[in-house]
């Protein structure tokens, strides 16, 4: 079994349900989750790490009867190691009724076994248990599809790498791609729609090619819907492909229809979504979005502001930041990171080579990103504001700026990978050989690329910076305020 570099056993803790897939003992009747389930063991496998189940997941496969007990057992002894029965953990049982159903304690068993460090991360498609999970404060617990999205992208980060969003006529796009199966679904006059769409030359943004997109939002500008004012930004569709890279998918066309809004002074945006997707609706608050109201169909309104109202009250940076942004920012306090030239290209892939959707803002990005460096600094704190500089090729410039969200130290490469998970630009490998000395990561939300760039003597005759700093560094009042007021206008 693979170790990291200082002995330690790569483990990941696996949910009775996903087991099941993965066996997939009834030939006649697939498991609707047996391929992902197979695809998720190969790659923990590949990358050297320990699958583990908890005692409960083997006393239920006991219970099993013949020859189902057998054939889950041949499973359990080929890929799995079983781990011993612990206590019952004090946050873990708050999180469950005081009557407890057998599914009740199987699940409690299970992230008691997670909660005692076991494990790197624990995988199960059991939405509760999940929510349970972070109610108890437990972190790295994923669905089957983000478990297989963060192993891909530790074994080649590239994989997760979306395409640049870009804004074709309607007319252009192919109604027949495999994205748009599960829209017709849910709307079955959807062909007579994108009719209108198209003779109404409503703007579309896309992720991909044409013919077969991985992303799109259909956007239309609407006077006052549901009371939001008078200029609203109505996202007609929101869809991306759900497979691998797919959070970052969504990431990537959100920013684009955030970056669509803001330069067309839409201070608010709004979309509606039927209750069933609560993935979705869950997802969407996480970037700000809230829900305003109920459709005379049954559909939840959920509303973006791209600012305050007048007379809300001063959000902390970091949840104004999640709240209005991205492109907006409370700069309280303000540290340049200088990031060399081959970490800048991956970290913000647009940065070159990829043209503008829009006048002022470069696309290609992803709004939550990760960081590794060996900065002996610890000042970053959840709300700081970040300006990466980058050093290199030519003059060092600040090229773009983020809120911080979260941040660790550590040496061990499985707690960093974890830590990362859904972000990384580095494989697993580099992030093993990162942690041969302690490595600073910083998870952060990109607020937007800076456009033209700072440049190293404007930063100078702004008192942003004396010289190009060779760790993070935190910048002085008077160049806090210079900041500021260039982000502001």
């Amino acid at each position: 079994m693979a170790k990291d570099p200082h002995g330690r056993t790569l483990r990941l803790l696996v949910d009775t349900n996903i087991v099941i897939a993965h066996e997939d003992d009834n030939p006649a009747e697939p498991h609707i989750n047996a391929e992902d389930a197979a695809a998720l063991i190969r790659l923990a496998r590949d990358l050297g790490f320990e699958l583990l189940v908890s005692h409960g997941t083997r006393t239920d496969f006991q219970n099993a009867p013949e020859p189902r007990r057998t054939t889950r057992q041949r499973t359990l002894d080929k890929y799995y190691v079983v781990l011993r029965a612990v206590g019952t953990n004090h946050a873990v049982r708050q999180q469950f009724p005081a009557s407890l159903t057998r599914n009740n304690k199987a699940d409690m068993e299970v992230l008691s076994a997670y909660s005692t460090g076991a494990a790197t991360a624990l995988v199960t498609e059991d939405r509760l248990m999940r929510s349970r999970a972070e109610r108890a404060g437990l972190a790295n617990v994923f669905s089957l599809a983000e478990a297989i999205d963060w192993l891909r992208a530790l074994r080649d980060p590239t994989l997760a790498n979306a395409a640049a969003a870009h804004m074709p006529a309607a007319y252009q796009v192919n109604r027949d791609a495999p994205l748009f199966a599960s829209l017709s679904d849910d709307y079955p006059d959807f062909s007579r729609w994108w009719d209108k769409v198209v003779d109404e030359r409503r703007s579309v943004i896309l992720l991909g090619d044409n013919a077969d997109p991985n992303g799109i939002a259909v956007l239309k500008e609407e006077h006052n819907a549901f009371g939001l004012g008078d200029r609203v930004l109505k996202i007609c569709t929101f869809k991306v492909d759900e497979g691998v890279g797919g959070s970052r998918r969504g990431e990537l066309l959100l920013r684009a229809v955030v970056d669509y809004a803001v330069e067309r002074h839409c201070p608010t945006a709004y979309l509606t979504a039927w209750p069933r997707h609560e993935k979705l609706i869950g997802w969407l608050e996480r970037f700000g979005f809230a829900e305003s109201a109920v459709t005379d169909d049954g559909e939840v309104v959920m509303v973006k502001r791209f600012g305050p109202e007048p007379g809300s009250p001063r959000l902390p940076p970091l949840e104004h930041h999640v709240r209005y942004g991205p492109r907006a920012l409370l700069v309280d306090s303000l540290f340049l990171i200088p990031i060399q030239d081959k970490f800048h290209a991956r970290l913000f892939p647009d940065s070159d080579d990829q043209q503008s959707l829009l006048e002022n803002e470069s696309c290609g990005n992803a709004i939550r990103k990760a960081y590794l460096c060996h900065s002996p600094s610890r000042q970053l704190r959840p709300g700081s504001t970040v300006a990466f500089l980058r050093t290199g090729s030519g003059s060092a410039q600040v090229t773009a700026v983020g809120v911080v969200e979260q941040t660790l130290v550590s040496r061990k490469p499985d707690q960093v990978a974890a830590f990362v998970a859904g972000r990384t630009v580095y494989s697993y490998n580099e992030i093993c050989r990162q942690c041969e000395s302690e490595v600073l990561a910083i998870l952060f939300r990109l607020d937007r690329r800076v456009e033209p760039p700072w440049s190293r003597q404007s930063l100078i005759d702004n008192e942003v910076m004396k010289s190009s700093p060779m760790s993070i560094t935190a910048v002085p009042e008077a160049g806090v305020r210079w900041a500021q007021q260039q982000l502001d206008t």
